[in-house]
């Protein structure tokens, strides 16, 4: 019995053994697995990747057609190649570059990263347009002439040296071998500066001269759950409880990765349009927020960047409801981590790609701090910024900016949370008023305010405020409803500043 025990003992140890030795194997290989998917992912950011490359007809005969698996093939293949490009200069790895190209480009490609390394030196190609030339008959060779718009900048130690966006055009040239398509050769023929300013003028339904706004989401669905969800009964019914507070305007935010979908975004491209229609009934002009929930400036990620604004931009332009455009949400607080250097150049880029789509359309930057208010203030058409900072010093910060812009400057978020976890601490509804009346009177020269929020939210997205469970409570509570739909006091005071009738 007892060498049947031992036996079995002994059997249970090497099993257990065998199972440790399998699961450590197991998680190197996922940890294998991981790292490949990285780089796949720095290359393909998307399982189903939207086409990032605009085809049209060749202009001159074939050998061979040129079929829609062919596009999706050479085309994907394209837009991969010089995505590596921007992504070996941004980390010196070259190692990627043979993925997508060969020969003559991936030489100078290499040569270029090391430069990148040393200068700091960069190049994002954001759009490409192709036009076939040649196709060999046994599908092997694949030439073309292309139009891009390129972005180069310059980054160094005090941030961004030097940033230009020209439309360039010139010849491209891939082979077909045993890994698939890839870059042999680009042959630059001629590049001219694209044009930057726009003619943005501040209008819509509710502009006149002063926006009385309040920041949007529905209380069910705020944060990522909106547009998945996205109501038209709720959505009208709280356009109309708005524009009874007094509010002429409402800003509303679309996420990146909704809009940029592979599979086109046709429902929500429909329910914007939907979302802005429903604005103009109600009276109310539309702030529209993009890039909302966009992680990183990688330069490899923006030509899907600009994918996502020739879906949206002109359905805004569309719309006499938008008064302005706000490109990025508080981007100054990603200059720590990313660099300023950095997000100012994606900044430029995405600003010259808006004034290429929609020229007419009014642009901003909702920053974090009223400080940020003199980054690229001339490339836009009015300044915004946000006013969390202590009450006490909100008027000199307004002062301070107005005294520096030469235009219009519009508060688009203030707001205080009334969260009480007891005995009044931190907040409660009472402090809650009596903290936003003062800030509006505060920023009363501005050329408006916007509120956040209209609701409260029962479910707080972790993803956008953070995990800890005192900060969603509070991000929670900083509505003009409560989460069972009644006003709270602070309703009444955005009626008073508004100049909207007491509710009666």
């Amino acid at each position: 019995m007892t060498r049947l025990i031992a036996l079995v003992m002994a059997g249970l140890v090497a099993l257990a053994l065998a199972v440790m030795v399998a699961g450590t194997g197991y998680e190197r290989l996922q940890t294998r697995q991981t790292a490949y998917l990285y780089i796949a992912d720095a290359l393909t950011p998307q399982p189903e990747k939207a086409d990032l490359v605009i085809w049209e007809a060749a202009e001159v005969a074939l050998d061979r057609p040129v079929t829609p698996g062919d596009e999706t093939r050479i085309g994907q293949a394209l837009a991969e190649a010089w995505q590596a490009v921007s992504l070996s200069q941004e980390t010196g790895d070259t190692d990627l570059l043979s993925v997508r190209l060969t020969g003559v480009a991936q030489g100078r490609a290499e040569i270029a990263a090391a430069a990148a390394q040393e200068h700091g030196t960069r190049m994002v190609v954001l759009s490409q347009r192709v036009w076939p030339v040649f196709f060999h008959r046994d599908g092997s060779v694949f030439q073309a002439e292309v139009d891009m718009e390129v972005a180069r900048f310059a980054l160094s130690e005090k941030g961004l040296a030097h940033f230009s966006v020209t439309r360039d055009r010139g010849v491209v040239t891939l082979m077909n071998e045993s890994n698939g398509w890839r870059l042999f050769s680009y042959e630059r023929r001629a590049a001219e500066p694209m044009a930057g300013q726009g003619n943005g003028q501040v209008t819509g339904p509710g502009w006149s001269g002063e926006i009385r706004g309040v920041n949007y989401y529905p209380a069910e669905t705020p944060w990522r759950a909106f547009w998945p969800g996205f109501d038209v009964n709720v959505i009208a019914t709280d356009f109309a409880r708005m524009a009874e507070m007094g509010a002429n305007s409402v800003r509303v935010f679309l996420p990146r990765d909704v809009f940029a979908a592979a599979d086109g975004a046709t429902e929500d491209l429909m329910h914007l349009a939907f979302l802005l229609d429903l604005a103009r009934f109600h009276d109310l002009s539309v702030v529209p927020t993009l890039f909302d929930m966009r992680g990183g400036y990688g330069a490899q990620m923006w030509a899907e960047d600009v994918l996502y604004l020739d879906r949206v931009l002109p359905v805004l332009a569309a719309s006499d409801a938008v008064t302005f455009v706000d490109l990025k949400n508080e981007a100054d607080l990603d200059f720590a981590a990313h660099g300023a250097g950095e997000v100012e150049a994606w900044l430029r880029a995405m600003t010259a790609v808006t004034r290429r789509i929609a020229p007419d359309l009014a642009l901003t930057v909702g920053w974090a701090e009223a400080a940020s208010g003199t980054v690229m203030a001339e490339d836009f058409d009015l300044v915004s910024y946000h006013d969390y900072a202590p009450i006490e010093g909100a008027e000199a910060r307004l002062s301070a900016l107005m005294a520096e812009v030469d235009k219009p400057v519009v508060v688009t978020e203030i707001g205080v949370s009334s969260y009480d976890a007891g005995l009044g601490f931190p907040g409660s509804e009472r402090k809650q008023a009596k903290a936003l009346a003062a800030r509006i009177e505060a920023l009363s020269e501005s050329a408006g305010v916007m509120l956040w929020t209209l609701h409260d939210f029962p479910a707080v997205d972790a993803l956008a405020v953070g995990a800890k469970p005192w900060v969603r409570k509070q991000q929670g509570a900083f509505g003009l409803i409560d989460v069972d739909g009644y006003e709270k006091p602070a309703a009444e005071v955005m009626r008073k500043a508004f100049g909207a009738s007491p509710k009666g």
